[in-house]
């Protein structure tokens, strides 16, 4: 597999993304026309007043929300030229995932890709934390003068193709945010990210160099 881009930024936000990938990625990848992303499989910060039932709704209605924008992601850049394949609608994927019993793992993403008849499904877990409260980290920084995590948004996906038995691309994006941060513009940072580094944009490195040397020699990859 390879590896490439993890970087950390400034004081008050940390993030990183690490991409991984098969060698022959875009050999595999050219043959796509469409794909789906599943729900998904996520964890919120679990609150004192929250139910089981609550909690249970809470983290479902998450769930969707991600997917849906993960999706919303792909086609604005499918609409920009940035990406080749078709992404299958929320409505169309979950019709079809929900009832197989994905969200309790009665069914696998490879075998989702046959019942979805598309070439790749984008299978991911997400992890969304508040490690410390606000007034907990205004109040350690006043007596210590150092900054604590408010807040976290953890993001790892898979590309899984319908012939393999391995992901051929992952990728994991986390983000750290201090006092002020706000959960939901990590998310969408996170998201953006996601979509930006898949193998279906070849116009973004490293993708573009390897799509050039398969136009060189298809059969070579």
């Amino acid at each position: 597999m390879k590896l490439f881009l993890c970087f950390l930024v400034g004081v008050t936000l940390g993030s990183c993304v690490t991409v991984d990938y098969i060698p022959h990625i875009i050999k595999v990848t050219q043959r796509h026309h469409a794909i789906a992303v599943l729900p998904p499989k996520t964890t919120i910060e679990r609150k004192i007043w929250m139910t089981d039932e609550k909690f249970d709704e809470l983290t479902l209605k998450k769930q969707l929300q991600l997917q849906d924008q993960l999706i919303r992601s792909f086609n604005r850049r499918i609409n920009e030229g940035k990406c080749f394949v078709e992404v299958l609608d929320l409505t169309s994927t979950n019709n079809v995932v929900l009832p197989a019993g994905y969200n309790e793992g009665r069914i696998s993403a490879r075998e989702l890709c046959k019942q979805l008849n598309v070439d790749a499904v984008i299978e991911s877990r997400v992890e969304i934390l508040e490690p410390v409260s606000e007034l907990s980290a205004i109040f350690f920084q006043q007596t210590t003068g150092t900054t604590l995590i408010t807040n976290s948004f953890v993001f790892n996906g898979a590309l899984v193709d319908s012939l393999g038995n391995i992901p051929i691309w992952n990728i994991n994006t986390s983000l750290f945010g201090t006092i002020g941060s706000i959960k939901t513009l990590m998310q969408h940072k996170a998201i953006r990210r996601t979509t930006r580094n898949t193998p279906y944009n070849i116009k973004k490195n490293p993708y573009r160099n390897l799509y050039k040397k398969y136009l060189l020699n298809p059969e070579s990859h």
